[in-house]
């Protein structure tokens, strides 16, 4: 017997009909300060080869100090019921999340990013792969693709090698190449009727993470998720120091915050096993020798990766990554003793 997972993955698609009842996609997009790509977002967004009335587009706006709330009122006015402008007072996105998941009126929704934008297909080939793995798997939930990363920056492209490595512990979308049931997905399009029903609304207390609590949610409720590769959507990667330090404190946090919520995986202990070996090396020489095997495997890593990507800097990757672990392990400490206040 075939793996129902294999016959997803390889099944053809089935072209869209006109005469077929597509559902109506609502499109969630939450903004502050993005004058420099919102265009490039909508342009993309309006021009998806998809019925345009079977979709909408909404844009909160988190009180944007520059010609964001402009840019995209001129897309309204061009795109009467297509492109909506809205204000997001309380600024955060995981507010803006939650007011479109309520004033959408689509069956199905998608969270995207001002700071990204769709593939000409995205739309509809999200709406296929939602239906043809409905079709076997009943308890789907939602369906992500693949982010194609546009670098800003020489920094930006060397820690997108750090969330390409699996040893960042980053969610399988950043890596993998193959169509596949998935823990989390991004940008992706969720069924409504689930979410309202059984699911319910983003966690507010996750000011950072609120997809990946949200992810993990749907897991416990026994839905699933898809990630399709053929589903993409492009990303301006921009990144500083100060940036990759508060983000990698930040990945750290959010982790106990689910701990803390009630979830749990052993994987999450990596930062308390990782110090504690980090401290243990000191006094204990079989320590030392693991940690220099921990050593050789991040040098490895890197190597591989330069081989992959022939991106210099790859290689190195080893004390950027023992960094990066002791960012997440201390924002996970952070995170188990003062709850979201930990958040930088």
């Amino acid at each position: 017997m075939k793996s129902p997972i294999r016959d997803i993955s390889i099944a053809p698609v089935k072209p869209m009909d006109e005469n077929d009842r597509l559902p109506f996609v609502s499109v969630i997009i939450p903004a502050y300060n993005e004058e420099r790509y919102i265009r490039k977002c909508l342009e993309e967004w309006v021009n998806q080869d998809y019925p345009k009335d079977r979709y909408e587009i909404l844009v909160y706006d988190g009180m944007s100090t520059d010609r964001t709330a402009e840019i995209v009122r001129e897309f309204e006015k061009k795109y009467p019921g297509l492109v909506f402008y809205r204000v997001n007072p309380r600024r955060r996105q995981v507010y803006a999340f939650n007011t479109g998941i309520r004033e959408s009126r689509g069956e199905l929704f998608i969270i995207f990013g001002a700071h990204a934008y769709p593939g000409r297909d995205f739309l509809r080939k999200s709406v296929e792969t939602f239906l043809r793995v409905k079709e076997k798997e009943p308890k789907l939930a939602g369906v992500g693709g693949k982010i194609i990363k546009l670098y800003e920056s020489r920094l930006a492209k060397f820690v997108a090698l750090i969330y390409s490595s699996p040893l960042s512990g980053a969610s399988t979308f950043w890596y993998e190449e193959r169509p596949h049931f998935a823990k989390t997905v991004a940008f992706a399009l969720y069924d409504k009727g689930i979410i309202l029903k059984d699911v319910g609304f983003f966690d507010e207390d996750m000011i950072t993470g609120n997809d990946f609590e949200f992810n993990l949610r749907i897991n416990r409720r026994g839905y699933r998720l898809f990630f399709d590769p053929e589903i993409k959507s492009y990303y301006f990667a921009r990144s500083t120091w100060r940036g990759f330090f508060r983000q990698s404190f930040n990945y750290g946090a959010v982790k106990s915050m689910a701990i803390r919520k009630g979830y749990f995986s052993p994987i999450w202990l990596f930062p308390l096993v990782f110090l504690s070996f980090e401290l243990l090396a000191v006094p204990f020489l079989i320590i030392r020798w693991l940690f220099a095997l921990y050593w050789i495997l991040l040098i490895g890593e890197g190597v591989r990766l330069w081989s992959k990507t022939e991106n210099l800097d790859a290689l190195t990757l080893p004390p950027v990554m023992w960094l990066f672990h002791n960012l997440i392990s201390f924002g996970f400490l952070a995170g188990l003793m003062f709850g979201k206040r930990a958040y930088r």
